[in-house]
């Protein structure tokens, strides 16, 4: 039995937490706690997790195995709280939507073990302990640095919740840019996946947005997809969905914006590319 950390218990974090228990042993790390336990169902499958309660300033030992759920923005904050815990042997996967994040902690932890995974999962918490496992997915795993190597991520996650890709970036690549073409439209036209290709208006949006992704892409060497096909075939199969951007738009929290249209716009300045759509893009939902 290991020792699994988790830092984040919302949807992903939870659903990360269902798949080791009751076979290990789980610490949620949380930023504030009244109760040493803290447990919640998932549906449909009435299956109960329960694991520590744990503030990051009282864990006394070093962090094997971690997963950061948080969102993006809160990522690097987050691994940074159980700093002292972390040793060349601790393996951490991110679960963060969005490019950025990742990259920044790699910069700034080179001598931990760092995965990155991709998923299409598909959860969402009913309430404080109540997660719904709404759509099985896939988890795409790879390196994020040379230390990590795939058998030993198979000692602690079993090999039926993950694909093990050696080029992760790829894989990232095209989730983030399926992101950048739904996420933040969805924002500014207060709208569900599936409107936005059944909006003549909205679906010409999404056009631009997307042939000047294909740019990047194709700057950058990846040999990915044509970025509007993929948006609207997902925008099709998830079409009640609402994005996670528009949700937390929709409670008033802050969103991924910057890990999504603002870091797609740090790559397009560092390759010497206009996107004057993505661009405008960004400035109404940053400024709204």
């Amino acid at each position: 039995m290991h020792d699994i950390y988790i830092l984040g218990s919302g949807a992903m974090g939870s659903l990360w937490a269902s798949y080791f228990y009751p076979q290990h042993s789980l610490h949620f790390i949380q930023r504030h706690t009244n109760n040493n336990l803290y447990s919640f169902d998932v549906l449909p499958y009435a299956k109960q997790v329960t694991g520590q309660s744990i503030l990051a300033q009282d864990i006394c030992n070093p962090i094997q195995y971690l997963v950061i759920a948080t969102k993006a923005y809160d990522a690097f904050d987050a691994i940074n709280s159980v700093k002292p815990h972390l040793n060349d042997e601790s393996q951490v996967i991110l679960l963060q939507n969005g490019l950025g994040s990742q990259q920044r902690i790699s910069e700034a932890f080179p001598d931990i073990k760092l995965y990155a995974c991709s998923s299409t999962e598909g959860a969402y918490k009913k309430d404080t302990h109540t997660l719904m496992h709404a759509g099985i997915g896939v988890n795409s795993i790879g390196a994020l640095n040379g230390h990590v190597q795939k058998d030993e991520l198979k000692q602690w996650l079993p090999d039926t919740h993950f694909e093990w890709h050696d080029d992760i970036q790829q894989v990232m690549w095209r989730k983030f840019m399926i992101n950048c073409a739904i996420n933040p439209l969805t924002v500014l036209y207060n709208c569900q996946n599936g409107n936005l290709v059944e909006n003549d208006d909205y679906l010409s949006h999404m056009q631009r947005i997307c042939e000047e992704i294909d740019k990047i892409t194709e700057k950058l060497n990846y040999s990915l997809d044509n970025a509007f096909e993929l948006a609207q075939n997902v925008c099709k199969s998830t079409a009640n969905n609402f994005s996670s951007m528009l949700q937390d738009h929709r409670k008033q929290q802050p969103t991924e914006i910057q890990f999504m249209t603002g870091y797609l716009l740090q790559q397009a300045e560092a390759l010497g590319l206009s996107c004057p759509e993505n661009q405008a893009l960004y400035q109404k939902l940053t400024c709204a």
